[in-house]
């Protein structure tokens, strides 16, 4: 094992909160690191809202395309080529992780790339292959760990393979019959966009309406949107089962007020919430106490229960 490392500074995790952070404390003087296991500058740039916005726009301009008579402009038939679509959504998540290490290199501020893992407190491993590559401690420490989608414990749901928001967002190909499971801002994202490419889509809601959060007549809009557009709402339903693989052809058995019935799709995308990513890192060993829900308990001043440790971003509940 490497000699341990000490900084005045140690994150873990890139995203938003944490890189800005680093970037500004190092800037002002302070040796700082950030540990990141994969996405240089956090989920945004690389698989939420910077490339589901790129994914959007183009959704859009195939739909202003297919209107283009109401416009007076006349086109030919529409082609969707999913193909080029991801390629322009990974050329501007390419430029922006370029930009993230421009921007690390101009404030000294060191990356650390590798899975972090405490061993005591304000003291990690970092893993690299599943190897132990170096151990790094922090006079302060914050925790940026974010979250990742959830999957409901409902039979055969797992196996199906279902997409998240990370693979919808990779598809090379068009979905012929999408079925959604939840009724948030993910899922009203994606249902849109793939609805426009030309996929049928499917959401299935427990609730009674969409982004519950929401007050009525804000939902009550997006509904009727939606509905314009040609996409199925199934509210107040629950999923009992799933069977078959997701890409290949899947069957949900479905239950309302009206019975039970199966409901068929091509391809299954789960958006029903978030989890933390707290557990498998050592926390345990920190002193750092989580809620009933997993999340990082933190004060006011994002303090933990641990002296000298920060925690931000989603994985402290933040928005």
């Amino acid at each position: 094992m490497s000699d341990k490392q000490q900084f005045d500074l140690l994150i873990v995790g890139s995203g938003e909160a944490g890189k800005n952070l680093a970037w500004t404390m190092s800037k002002a003087g302070r040796r700082a690191a950030v540990i990141e296991r994969k996405l240089i500058g956090g989920s945004c740039p690389n698989i939420a809202c910077m490339p589901s916005k790129n994914v959007i726009h183009s959704a859009k301009v195939a739909e202003l395309a297919r209107r283009g008579p109401e416009f007076g402009v006349m086109t030919e038939s529409v082609t969707i080529e999913m193909p080029r679509v991801r390629a322009r959504k990974r050329q501007m998540v390419e430029g922006d992780v370029r930009l993230h290490l421009e921007l690390y290199k101009a404030s000294r501020a060191e990356l650390i790339m590798g899975e972090a893992h405490f061993v005591a407190p304000k003291t990690v491993e970092v893993r690299s292959n599943g190897e132990a590559v170096r151990v790094v401690a922090g006079d302060q420490v914050v925790l940026n760990v974010g979250t990742h989608a959830a999957v409901p414990d409902v039979p055969g749901l797992k196996a199906a393979n279902p997409m998240t928001h990370v693979e919808a967002l990779e598809l090379d190909r068009l979905p012929e019959h999408l079925v959604v499971l939840g009724g948030g801002f993910v899922s009203l994202e994606l249902a849109q966009a793939m609805r426009r490419f030309g996929s049928r889509v499917t959401i299935i809601e427990r609730g009674s309406q969409l982004v519950a959060r929401e007050d009525g007549d804000v939902t009550e809009a997006i509904s009727q949107l939606f509905q314009d557009e040609g996409i199925e709402m199934l509210f107040n339903t629950e999923l009992l089962g799933v069977e078959g693989s997701s890409g290949h052809g899947i069957r949900a058995r479905l239950r309302n007020s009206k019975g039970e019935r199966t409901l068929e799709g091509s391809d299954l995308l789960v958006a029903v919430g978030r989890v933390p990513n707290t557990q498998g890192i050592g926390l345990e060993k920190t002193g750092v106490q989580l809620d009933e829900r997993g999340y990082i308990q933190v004060n006011e001043r994002l303090q933990t229960s641990a002296p000298d440790v920060w925690a931000m971003g989603e994985g402290a509940g933040s928005p």
